[in-house]
């Protein structure tokens, strides 16, 4: 939130008439500092790979010349240990933990590389301030997971312009079909493998409260977040004060320690939003190309608000779905052909091309599942306004009343590009994603997970607030 002029402990302007030209030339200062701290960035990358070379030839000034133990080991042993050795003089350097260390050190290794290889790139815009570390560092993070060079420099191609002008979250969205494109090893065979790190932790947090993270197949935690939400929205709509984010936490506890070993079919002692929890049938989102679900391709399914599904699992989910919803689409366009411009509400085939091109709300920078946002006409039907895929697009609750009640406005362009434009003349171009194919399909939960291995990242929390 903003200080206010009596809490603010820096020195107050001059008063002044308000003018938006002052808060642009505020914000202006803001990026160039930014940008300024970003070339660091980029000049601490090169340095930090510049002293691990340097390490590498010290291997042995590293270790210790009296030690009977290490005087038996082996060649890649004695590396090994120089390596630890180095990574913990940066790490008490930076005071840093070894693991960041040893992060920093890799991030260095994939990026500061020569001209022309992967990587390079992304150095580079990074030290012309238009990437910031954040966005460097899960470039580097989704590149050093490559085994080939020819991939890494596909993956660098086709996600660089786009990381530009995205946030890290959507960037990491970008990287994730980027790289299950150019990956080298088949979809469902990394897949499988994944599968085998699932995984449930707890993590300390401030004030008596702790994070417990499951690590699930992307589509399985999709269907269990679908049930949370709508058993949370149950108990909301049947008068219950707590906040849908409340509301899905309890429902996790409840549903986890409610009493199962009673033996009995008494539901008395069973927590009311477990009750509520248990009466819903999660589902889940996927759009698969026809051809993939007919056994004449491998092209990757879509998995509503996360990413790339293997063809294998999507055509074993839809093998059970209750119903398959058939999306006509042109050929060279991609633009939905089954519309009806004269009426005000969308009809479901347009939804469902709304959603698969949108994949989320579509304000800059906003990660929320197009399926729990509204579907916004960007020129008001008031005002003429037509219901048809090059008028609409998905904003949360939260970014669809910044747009209507104050100075933000949008633009759609026919390839599905939404043009922003901000209160003090900024414009910020946000793509849609690309597209996987036809073939929408309503999914029940899973009864057996498929393999995914997601990302590991900070504690979860919204990206903007729940209506």
């Amino acid at each position: 939130m903003f200080d206010s002029p009596t809490t603010s402990r820096l020195a107050d302007p001059p008063p002044a008439a308000p003018s938006l030209a002052r808060v642009s030339a505020a914000i202006d200062e803001v990026v160039e500092l930014q940008r300024q701290v970003d070339a660091l960035e980029a000049r601490k990358l090169v340095a930090t790979e510049r002293a691990r070379v340097a390490a590498l030839r010290a291997e042995t000034a590293m270790l210790a010349h009296d030690d009977v133990t290490l005087s038996r080991a082996g060649a890649e042993r004695r590396r090994d240990l120089a390596r630890r050795a180095f990574s913990a003089d940066l790490a008490t350097a930076l005071r840093l933990t070894e693991q960041a260390a040893s992060h920093l050190l890799d991030t260095a290794r994939t990026l500061a590389v020569g001209p022309g290889e992967a990587g390079h790139a992304t150095l580079e815009s990074l030290r012309q301030g238009r990437l910031t570390l954040a966005h460097a560092t899960a470039v580097a993070d989704t590149l050093a997971d490559l085994p080939d060079p020819g991939a890494r420099a596909q993956v660098e191609d086709v996600v660089l312009p786009r990381a530009t002008m995205c946030t890290v979250p959507q960037l990491r969205r970008h990287l994730r079909r980027a790289r299950d494109v150019a990956h080298p090893e088949p979809f469902v065979e990394r897949h499988r493998r994944a599968a085998d790190s699932r995984a449930v932790y707890v993590d300390p947090g401030a004030d008596g409260m702790a994070w417990l993270t499951a690590h699930l197949p992307a589509q399985v935690a999709h269907a269990a977040h679908d049930r949370l939400t709508r058993a949370g929205m149950r108990a909301r709509d049947a008068g219950d004060g707590r906040t849908l984010a409340q509301l899905r936490a309890d429902v996790v506890a409840d549903l986890l320690l409610a009493d199962t070993e009673s033996g009995t079919d008494d539901q008395s002692s069973v927590p009311e939003l477990a009750r509520i929890a248990r009466r819903i049938t999660p589902t889940v989102r996927v759009t698969v190309p026809v051809l993939s679900l007919l056994g004449g391709s491998e092209a990757a399914a879509d998995l509503d608000g996360h990413g790339p599904m293997d063809a294998a699992t999507a055509s074993t989910l839809t093998a059970a779905a209750p119903a398959l919803r058939r999306l006509l689409v042109d050929p060279v366009d991609g633009r939905v052909l089954t519309t009806d411009p004269g009426t005000y509400t969308v009809p479901a085939a347009l939804r469902d091309f709304l959603r698969a091109r949108d994949g989320v709300c579509r304000f800059p920078g906003c990660t929320r599942a197009a399926a729990r946002c509204d579907v916004d006409h960007v020129v008001a039907w008031s005002d003429g306004g037509r219901t048809v895929a090059d008028n609409l697009t998905h904003l949360c609750r939260h970014h669809h009343v910044v747009k209507h009640q104050s100075t933000w406005q949008s633009r759609l362009a026919p390839d599905g590009t939404v043009t922003w434009t901000s209160p003090t003349g900024r414009t910020h171009h946000d793509p849609p994603a690309p597209p996987t194919g036809p073939g929408t399909v309503d999914l029940p939960a899973p009864g057996h997970p498929a393999p995914d291995r997601p990302e590991t990242a900070a504690p979860p929390g919204a990206d903007v607030a729940d209506p």
